[in-house]
């Protein structure tokens, strides 16, 4: 049986799509190695987590496709703790290969068969529709086709992958859907007030996104700038949010101190919240996989150090809010 910790642990797999050029600029994470990306899944699945969190569009379709080769003769083992996977649509190339952005109907139908078909499954367990604006207008978004879907066996449940909390309180306002995916780190909090003070969303499942701060939370920059690949999405980052992110990275350095470091902590600060469902730390080696289930297994972190996080590092740079 699953710790409480380890059953609200799951791994996301962007990291598995490799770089993912959008003319000559990547939107991944650089190369990957598929052989050890299937077998960083099957360490998760060994490990006994259950939660997989991917997209149509990482690597367009590359991490998906992975994944269904990774679970193949796995998905009737898990007795009662079965495999969820959460995947998402709308981003896609439009007839000239420049990216867009389609929630249509049609669209949907469309990413749904082909995901189920890189998966291997018969049903999705989540559909998330993937960043968009935080402006949608959520009063003429029909959920019928969705709903359609759910009666028709392809789909379980559906939500956002919001952009920032200010669209995932637009969506929860609206009450589309039942889940929605939310950056939540120890840098980045804005969804304990946004969102999780307002009764509304106890009709919602949330899953932490981006719990590492996008790698930042990791003991090499508290004393090293960090250098990254030009097959990286983080290599082009603007300045002034690389060095907002290294520099209270460092404000945090006493989580270091604690068994599993600083990254294990920050994983913890993110289980420590009842809010969360699940989190979804990325992967690309059983390595790492290792280090979440450390993580989960050292549980939530004691309040007097979460409060320590919050006078450390009060509030995200002021141009990450809406003007």
């Amino acid at each position: 049986m699953a710790s409480s910790g380890l059953a609200r642990l799951g791994i996301g797999t962007w990291q598995l799509g490799g770089p993912n050029y959008v003319g000559n600029k990547p939107t991944g994470w650089g190369a990957v190695d598929e052989r050890a990306a299937i077998k960083a899944i099957h360490r998760a699945l060994d490990e006994g987590i259950r939660f997989i969190d991917t997209a149509d569009s990482y690597g367009a379709g590359q991490a998906e496709t992975l994944i269904g080769q990774a679970l193949v003769g796995r998905t009737e083992e898990t007795g009662t703790l079965p495999i969820e996977i959460c995947t998402k649509f709308g981003n896609r190339r439009d007839a000239n290969g420049q990216p867009t952005q389609d929630y249509s109907p049609a669209y949907l139908t469309e990413a749904v068969e082909a995901s189920l078909r890189r998966l291997q499954r018969d049903s999705l367990d989540l559909l998330l529709l993937h960043s968009p604006p935080d402006s949608f207008d959520w009063t003429t978004y029909d959920p019928e086709p969705f709903e359609a879907l759910v009666r028709a066996g392809k789909l379980k449940a559906y939500g956002v992958s919001s952009r920032s909390v200010y669209g995932a309180r637009r969506v929860m306002d609206a009450g589309f859907g039942s889940v929605l995916e939310v950056i939540y780190n120890a840098l980045d909090r804005r969804a304990e007030t946004i969102l999780w003070n307002d009764p509304a969303a106890s009709a919602y499942r949330f899953i932490a996104r981006v719990p590492l701060a996008s790698g930042f939370l990791k003991a090499t920059y508290l004393d090293k700038d960090p250098i990254f690949p030009h097959d990286q999405y983080r290599h082009y980052l603007p300045d002034r949010d690389r060095d907002w992110l290294v520099a209270s990275t460092r404000q945090l350095a006493f989580l270091n101190e604690l068994e599993g470091g600083i990254s294990a902590s920050a994983l913890r600060f993110c289980l420590s919240h009842p809010a969360v469902s699940v989190v979804i730390p990325g992967v690309r080696s059983d390595e790492q996989v290792l280090n979440h289930i450390e993580a989960a297994r050292l549980g939530p972190l004691p309040n007097e150090l979460i409060d320590q996080i919050k006078v450390a590092v009060p509030d995200v740079p002021s141009h990450w809010k809406p003007a």
